[in-house]
């Protein structure tokens, strides 16, 4: 189960167009079979076709791109002319204006509104669909246990393992009441025991909001404001925060202004530590743009125990073709006189990122990264002298080459890392997979990569340290029936480590099952077994994990 807030990523600096995910599209680009993506609300991607076009619930679209399959989306609830979806693999760096594909069905597109509204009220008293508040609630359980084999006098301990069964509720609203009054809540809460050999059980339990907001304005509004614990997929160094968002959207620029708190980084409690308040200007593309693009530009500051903690600027630019797509991001931080006695310049480039895709011809595509994010000084930098400042903790650049087919994809990639303390890492790796096939949609994909790692000096070695490694892992899978879906995978990895006399050696295999039932219930389950070495002896991993989830 996820142990952190769903998509958006808490770090969205390489997620193209954030603020473009927060502002409706307008009228989408559809054609029959076609459309797009017309707004991104934390995990749900709003497409604009509904049961008038042809879609009905649970029908998977395809997210195209450059005339590639790159994601598959699912259709949770739908209205006359508009379905809001979830991502059930690819990318998730899904952004408005992007391509869907689906196959219509003509009695769903030959419906009027009104006769849906009647005969959902007929045949079944609970709409999953439409306006109104709608979300699931969902029971999970994980179990996982270690044991080693071997020689029993090993560090690790046999019988050791956990049972963690949780429960979480996740619920939208759109025109909740025929008013333009909308709401989200994403709540989970887990309770997990630990079992010791020789040891009293272990209990421990945690409960976490990742949203909570009342808004006013759907998707499309001219205006719309935001209350509560919300994603602020605008501005890169502000994820989740508790507060007010209000923003302007228009047919080429939206604006937007925001402030509150940001929620304890381990329980997600409110406090007011850290307080964060900003705003942002964007000039985008008409809506339903061949090509749609988005500059956006805006300045953030934030206080920590009443102290300037950080105050930044930042542009972002954004393109997507069929043909080629690029995202590029620029921070620049003030530095008071406080933090220039540190060895900061006063205006210092703290954040460079870029990655680029085009299309050379049907078949043949390249992409390139680069990445010079880095940490900036914070208030508590200057509290505690221990606090270890690395000015290059995340850089790095790479490069890659796509085969595209009809039926198969066929990649490959470098990439370097750079600075830190773990010094420079290279890492090659090749794709291949498949496209569903046969009446029984089997698809599978296969993947080996090979790195090394190049200790850095500040290590105090004599010598620097290499370390070297492969991994190949592997998934096969099918759908046997319309609302059965089952796959299979494994993967090895292999490391030589010169710290070590023993060549690291991990392996793992494991099942999933995902069933549909009736149109409401959801049920999943997956099981894991790990080997990994340990000296002496070998550590085997077992995890199970259930889980049943009800749609309203």
């Amino acid at each position: 189960p996820p142990a952190a807030p769903p998509a958006p990523s808490p770090a969205p600096a390489s997620t193209p167009g954030p603020t473009a995910q927060r502002r409706a599209a307008g009228p989408a680009d559809t054609t029959p079979g076609r459309t797009t993506v017309t707004f991104i609300s934390g995990s749900a991607i709003y497409v604009g076709a509904g049961l008038r076009e042809g879609l009905t619930e649970r029908a998977q679209l395809s997210l195209l791109r450059r005339d590639s399959v790159v994601a598959t989306l699912r259709v949770k609830f739908i209205a006359s002319h508009q379905a809001s979806c979830e991502v059930v693999s690819g990318v998730t760096n899904i952004v408005v204006g992007d391509v869907v594909r689906f196959v219509p069905v003509p009695q769903a597109a030959a419906i009027s509104s009104e006769m849906v509204a009647s005969a959902t009220t007929r045949r079944r008293p609970r709409r999953l669909s439409g306006p109104g508040i709608h979300g699931r609630v969902g029971l999970r359980s994980l179990r996982a246990t270690s044991a080693l084999s071997g020689d029993s006098s090993g560090t690790a301990t046999p019988g050791t393992g956990f049972n963690q069964p949780s429960f979480d509720l996740r619920m939208s609203g759109l025109g909740v009441g025929g008013t333009p009054i909308g709401l989200t809540l994403d709540l989970r809460t887990r309770y997990t025991v630990t079992s010791l050999t020789g040891q009293p059980n272990r209990v421990d339990g945690k409960t976490r909001v990742y949203q909570a907001a009342v808004f006013w304005g759907s998707p499309g509004a001219g205006f719309r404001t935001v209350a509560g614990r919300q994603y602020l997929t605008a501005v890169t160094s502000v994820t989740l925060f508790d507060g007010g968002l209000m923003e302007l959207n228009g047919p080429r620029m939206s604006f937007g202004v925001f402030g509150g708190v940001e929620p304890d980084p381990a329980t997600l409690g409110l406090t007011d530590e850290i307080q964060d308040y900003g705003g942002y200007l964007q000039l985008h593309s008409a809506p339903a743009a061949a090509a749609p693009w988005a500059i956006t530009t805006g300045a953030v500051g934030s206080l920590q125990a009443n102290h300037a903690n950080r105050e930044f600027g930042f542009i972002q630019v954004s393109v997507n073709h069929r043909s080629y797509s690029f995202f590029g991001l620029q921070e620049i931080d003030y530095y008071p006189w406080w933090k220039v006695q540190l060895g900061e310049k006063p205006l210092s480039l703290t954040s460079q990122y870029a990655t680029a895709w085009f299309r050379v011809s049907p078949q043949i595509a390249f992409n390139a990264t680069y990445d010079n994010r880095r940490n900036v000084r914070l208030y508590r930098d200057t509290q505690n002298p221990e606090t270890e400042f690395d000015d290059a903790y995340r850089q790095g650049y790479g490069a890659g080459v796509q085969i595209l087919n009809r039926r198969v994809r066929l990649g490959g990639d470098w990439r370097r890392s750079t600075g830190g303390t773990a010094g420079r890492a290279d890492s090659y790796t090749g794709i291949l997979g498949f496209d569903p096939v046969t009446r029984l949609r089997l698809a599978g994909a296969g993947r080996a990569t090979w790195y090394q790692n190049q200790n850095d000096s500040t290590l105090n070695t004599p010598v620097a340290q290499r370390i070297t490694g492969q991994l190949y892992s592997w998934w096969l899978g099918c759908d046997p029936i319309d609302r059965l879906h089952f796959d299979v995978n494994g993967g090895i990895r292999r490391e030589d480590n010169p710290n070590t006399t023993i060549l690291q050696t991990s392996t793992w295999y494991g099942i999933s099952l995902d069933v549909s039932v009736a149109r409401a219930w959801f049920v999943s389950f997956s099981g894991l077994r790990q080997t990994d070495p340990i000296n002496p002896g070998t550590n085997v991993t077992t995890q199970l994990y259930a889980s049943a989830t009800w749609r309203f």
